[in-house]
């Protein structure tokens, strides 16, 4: 009997660094139809500046690679891999786990930008400690002016003044080409772990066409987004986007890459 199939709704945050949502599931036994057009199918492409999104990874919306504070003083330091920014808010004490909790949720029903903050016990990559973390997309957020917002919020707040906390704002999506069209290792993305790519093999696109987007030059411009179901130029995507996570099982072996200009599922 095959099993029923099962759909999962989750909001992923594209981002570059692999995550829970963002890696290959293991398929399940649904027939490979691709899905009906909707919504949830086409991550929303965030703006460019003069075109490119590259300039937005410098000032006015990140601070300089080595800054060790923002504009207004605020110590900051930046991740190694260029995707997060972590301000200290200087206070008096480290609030416990139940009062960090406890302070998102107030934060997060003064509705807008603070209902995408969450709490976790470390920043990344970074330094164990307590911290408070929120994701924007490239070019629509601004370091500075962000951390200025949550972290004069925070220290305002009338049951725990005056917290010793970290701020963690990462940049969510891609922040440029998976890989270089120069080096020999990048190649298309598998749907699955473990198939084998035939660089000299035909490419047959196709394969989940509603969950394909974007322009490429090469494979390196493309990669897998939402919980592994969408191949999708590195320009598109973001924070708090809407994916579906069904498994699809596939006679032959299908990738992730760019097939005559455009970012799509292909199969060999």
């Amino acid at each position: 009997m095959t099993p029923a199939r099962a759909l999962f709704v989750v909001l992923a945050t594209v981002a570059a660094s692999a995550g829970a949502c963002t890696t290959n599931h293991p398929p399940s036994r649904i027939r490979p139809v691709p899905p009906a057009r909707g919504s949830s199918a086409h991550f929303s492409h965030p703006p460019t500046i003069d075109g490119s999104r590259v300039s937005c990874l410098a000032p006015p919306y990140t601070p300089p690679p080595d800054a060790t504070a923002l504009a207004d003083g605020t110590p900051v330091r930046r991740s190694a891999d260029g995707r997060r920014w972590i301000a200290s808010l200087p206070g008096e004490s480290v609030p416990t786990p139940e009062q960090a909790s406890a302070l998102v949720e107030r934060l997060r029903a003064r509705g807008g930008m603070f209902t995408w903050i969450s709490y976790g016990l470390y920043c990344g990559d970074m330094p164990a400690g307590l911290c408070l973390e929120y994701s924007g997309n490239l070019c629509e957020m601004r370091i500075d002016e962000t951390a200025r917002t949550l972290l004069t919020a925070i220290a305002a707040d009338p049951i725990l003044p005056r917290p010793r906390i970290d701020l963690a704002l990462e940049l969510a999506g891609g922040l440029g080409p998976r890989c270089a069209a120069t080096d020999p290792a990048c190649r298309p993305e598998a749907y699955d772990h473990g198939a084998h790519f035939d660089p000299d093999g035909p490419r047959h696109p196709g394969a989940l066409a509603d969950h394909s987007i974007g322009s490429c030059h090469h494979d390196g411009d493309c990669r897998v987004g939402g919980c592994g179901n969408h191949c999708m130029s590195w320009e598109y995507g973001g924070a708090h986007e809407g994916a579906t996570c069904e498994g699809y099982v596939f006679q032959h072996p299908v990738f992730c890459g760019c097939v005559a200009g455009e970012c799509g599922w292909f199969s060999q």
